[in-house]
C-alpha cells in the first residue's frame, strides 16, 4: 500500500532524504539509440511528436515523456495540460518496475543543465517543501478542498509540515453552497448554491468559476455519474432534478421526480439514476442515457437516503418515519423487501465490497448493518452520538459522532466473523462538530488516496485533522484559515500506476522551453534527472489581465458611520471588444482589514450606468472594497481594491 504523500515526504525529509539524495542523480548520458516508439494514437508513423528523454539508473531504464492530451496537437504546448509519463523496466530484462511510488517535478531551465550536485539540491529543497523554492510542475502532489460555511471554498496544499499547510487558493462562490462534488478527473467541482444561484461549475487547475448553471429552485444535492459525462442536480424547491452536461455547463434535462429533499444513486455500471425524493411515495429509477424515466416503485412517504451496489444488485432506502431500510431489486425495479430498523434512520452508505449496507440514525445513536448476500439486518450498534456522516477505506467505516469530538472506526473484516464488529475510537479535535452552524448534512472526510486514512473537517474546531490508520489520534492538523469546513475533498494530481511499470499524471504546463525532470524512487533509494521540452502554444497569448476597470464614485478617505448605511457608487468598464458589463455579472466583497468582518453584496445598476452597492459598517476600523466579475478574468483580488474607513459616530449627532 502506498503511503500518504505528507507521511512520504516526513520520513525522507528526516533521514531516508539524505541518503536517497547522496546516491546522486548522474548526467544525461546518451543512451544507445532506441528502436522507434510506436506514434502515439491518432499520430501517423513519421509526424512529429514528443521527444522521450531516457537514462540508465541502478540497473533501471527510465524514460519520460510529455504527451499532448487526445485532440491536441502533436507536441505539448506551452500553458496547455498534458499527460507526464515515465516507463521504468528492468534494464538487463526490460520487466515492468512496479509498485515504486515515484515523486517527480519539473523546473524551467534558466541557464545550463544542473550537475549532479544541482540536481540533487532541487529534489532536496523540493522535498523539503520549501515555499521560496517550488517547481513549475509537481506530479505529486494532491489538494485539499474544503466547502466553508460561508460562500468559499478553500483550497489546501499540505507541505511537509502540518504547521506549514498553505492556503493555495480561495475561490469565492456566488452564494453559500449546500453541497459539492468533484469530476472523476479531478478537472472540475460543482458546488449547489442558495439564492437561486444555481449551479457554480469550478475549474480546480485555475481555482475559479467558470460558470454558473441556472438550474431549478432550491438545489441542494449535486452528483456527478460515474462516466463524468454528466451532473446531476437534485432541486428541493420544485420536484425536479436538473441534469447538467458536464463539460457544456448547460442543463440537458429536467425531470419532475416528486417534492421534497432529493438524494441520487448510480447502479448498473452508472446507466441507471436511482433518485429519492422525501415528500413523495415513490423511488424513480431514471436511465441515464436516454434521461427518461424508467420506473417508479412505491415504498412510502420520508425516503432520506439511497445507497445501490452493482455487486448486490439492489438499491436501499432510509425511510426516516417508518425506520426501514427498503430493498429494491435494481434488475427487476421492483420493491424486493423491508427491513426494519428504528425511526429517525437517515444516511445509508454501502461499504466498498458492496455487501454491507451501514444505515445511521443520529436521533437514537445507532449504526445498523444489513447483509446484502441474505437481504437481513446482521448487527446493530449502539453507543454512537449523534452518527450522521460515513465514508470507507478497505479496512474501516469512518463514521462521525455530531454530538462528540470522536471518530468511530468499524472494522470492515470484523463484519465477516462471528461477534460483535470492532470499533476503534479516536478522539478528533476539541469541540463536537454540533457546536457549529454548519456542521449538519455535511460529508467531513477526505479520503487519502493512498486509502489508509482520511483528513476531518472539524467546522467547530475550524480545522482538519489528518489521521492515518494504526493510530490512535491525528498525526496532524492542517489549519483552515478561521473558516468552518463543512466537507472535505481531496483532488489528487500524484502519479499513478496505470499500467505495469508506466506511472503518469495530469499536468498544467508554463512557458515554453527546456525543462529539467526532477525524479525520486524512494522506495528503490534512486534519484535521476530528466529532461522535456515545451513547444510554443499555438494560441495567443492568454491575457492573464482583468477584463474590467473600476472607478469609484465614492471618496474613500472619507469616514463611514458605524451602523449608519452607506450608498457606494462606482463605475465598472469593460475591456474593449467585450459588450458592457451588467450587474448580475458581478458581486462585491467588503471585508474588514486585516481580518475580521466579510460581506458579499451583488451591485445594482444605476440610471447613469454606474452601480452601486450598500454597505454598513458594523465597528470602527479600516475596509477594503474589491470587486469580482469571473466571466471577465477578474475574480476577487484581481482588480485593484479600494480602501475605506469607518468611524463611530461624534457625540451629539456630528462627525
Amino acid at each position: 500500500m502506498r503511503r500518504s504523500i505528507a507521511a512520504r515526504r516526513l520520513s525522507l525529509a528526516t533521514g531516508v532524504l539524505g541518503a536517497v539524495v547522496a546516491l546522486g542523480c548522474g548526467r544525461r548520458e546518451p543512451p544507445p539509440a532506441p528502436p522507434a516508439p510506436a506514434p502515439a494514437e491518432g499520430r501517423a508513423a513519421g509526424e512529429p511528436g514528443p521527444a522521450v528523454s531516457r537514462i540508465e539508473r541502478d540497473g533501471l531504464s527510465i524514460a519520460f515523456e510529455l504527451r499532448p492530451l487526445p485532440g491536441a496537437g502533436a507536441l505539448p504546448e506551452a500553458r496547455s495540460d498534458a499527460t507526464a509519463v515515465f516507463t521504468i523496466t528492468d534494464a538487463a530484462t526490460g520487466a515492468p518496475a512496479r509498485d515504486l511510488s515515484p515523486l517527480a517535478w519539473m523546473t524551467r531551465r534558466a541557464g545550463a543543465p544542473p550537475d549532479d550536485a544541482g540536481c540533487q539540491e532541487k529534489i532536496k529543497s523540493f522535498m523539503g517543501g520549501l515555499i521560496a523554492v517550488r517547481p513549475d510542475v509537481d506530479m505529486n502532489a494532491y489538494l485539499l478542498w474544503t466547502q466553508n460555511e460561508d460562500n468559499t471554498l478553500s483550497v489546501i496544499n499540505p507541505q511537509l509540515a502540518f504547521n506549514r499547510s498553505k492556503l493555495r487558493s480561495l475561490v469565492t462562490l456566488a452564494a453559500g453552497s449546500t453541497s459539492v462534488a468533484l469530476h472523476p478527473d479531478g478537472s472540475r467541482l460543482y458546488a449547489t448554491l442558495q439564492n437561486g444561484r444555481g449551479l457554480a461549475v469550478v475549474d480546480t487547475r485555475r481555482s475559479l468559476v467558470a460558470a454558473n448553471v441556472p438550474v431549478g429552485a432550491d438545489p441542494m444535492r449535486v452528483a456527478v455519474a460515474p462516466d463524468g459525462r454528466t451532473v446531476w442536480v437534485g432541486n428541493d424547491g420544485d420536484g425536479t432534478v436538473s441534469v447538467v452536461d458536464a463539460r457544456a455547463a448547460e442543463v440537458l434535462k429536467t425531470l419532475h421526480v416528486g417534492a421534497g429533499h432529493h438524494e441520487i444513486a448510480f447502479a448498473d455500471g452508472g446507466r441507471t439514476a436511482w433518485i429519492t425524493s422525501r415528500d413523495a411515495r415513490v423511488v424513480t429509477a431514471v436511465d441515464t442515457g436516454a434521461l427518461e424515466p424508467v420506473a417508479e416503485i412505491e415504498i412510502g412517504e420520508g425516503a432520506a437516503a439511497v445507497a445501490a451496489s452493482d455487486a448486490a444488485g439492489a438499491v436501499y432506502v432510509a425511510n426516516e418515519p417508518r425506520g426501514e431500510i427498503a430493498i429494491l431489486d435494481a434488475e427487476r425495479r421492483a420493491l424486493s423487501s423491508r427491513i426494519a430498523v428504528k425511526p429517525g434512520v437517515s444516511a445509508v452508505q454501502l461499504a466498498p465490497s458492496g455487501r454491507f449496507a451501514f444505515a445511521l440514525n443520529p436521533a437514537k445513536g445507532e449504526v445498523s448493518i444489513v447483509d446484502a448476500s441474505v437481504g437481513a439486518l446482521a448487527h446493530t450498534l449502539a453507543g454512537f452520538a449523534s452518527p450522521d456522516a460515513i465514508a470507507f477505506t478497505k479496512t474501516f467505516a469512518y463514521v462521525r459522532n455530531l454530538g462528540e469530538s470522536r471518530v468511530s472506526l468499524i472494522e470492515l473484516p470484523s463484519l465477516e466473523r462471528p461477534g460483535k464488529p470492532a470499533v476503534v475510537e479516536v478522539a478528533v479535535g476539541q469541540q463536537a462538530p454540533r457546536t457549529a452552524k454548519g456542521a449538519r448534512s455535511a460529508a467531513p472526510f477526505a479520503l487519502l488516496p493512498e486509502g489508509n486514512g482520511a483528513i476531518v473537517a472539524s467546522p467547530a474546531d475550524k480545522g482538519l485533522y489528518y489521521y492515518v490508520e494504526g493510530l490512535m489520534a491525528p498525526m496532524g492538523t492542517l489549519s483552515n484559515y478561521g473558516r468552518e469546513p463543512r466537507a472535505a475533498l481531496i483532488e489528487d494530481r500524484s502519479l499513478k500506476e496505470v499500467e505495469p511499470g508506466v506511472y503518469a499524471t495530469t499536468v498544467r504546463l508554463g512557458d515554453e522551453g527546456a525543462y529539467d525532470v526532477e525524479l525520486l524512487l524512494g522506495g528503490r533509494r534512486v534519484a535521476a534527472c530528466l529532461e522535456a521540452t515545451v513547444a510554443p502554444s499555438a494560441a495567443p497569448a492568454e491575457d492573464r489581465s482583468p477584463g474590467l476597470a473600476l472607478e469609484p464614485l465614492f471618496d474613500g478617505s472619507v469616514d463611514l458611520e458605524v451602523a449608519k448605511p452607506a450608498t457606494l457608487r462606482f463605475r465598472a468598464t469593460a475591456k474593449a471588444p467585450a459588450p458592457p458589463l451588467e450587474a448580475k455579472e458581478m458581486k462585491v466583497m467588503i471585508l474588514r482589514f486585516p481580518v475580521g468582518f466579510r460581506e458579499i453584496a451583488l451591485p445594482r445598476a444605476e440610471p447613469d450606468g454606474a452601480f452601486s452597492v450598500t454597505f454598513t459598517p458594523p465597528e470602527p476600523g479600516q475596509y477594503r472594497f474589491l470587486l469580482a466579475a469571473e466571466s471577465r478574468n477578474a475574480p476577487l483580488g484581481a482588480v485593484p481594491f479600494v480602501d475605506l474607513h469607518a468611524a463611530a459616530a461624534a457625540a451629539g449627532g456630528g462627525r
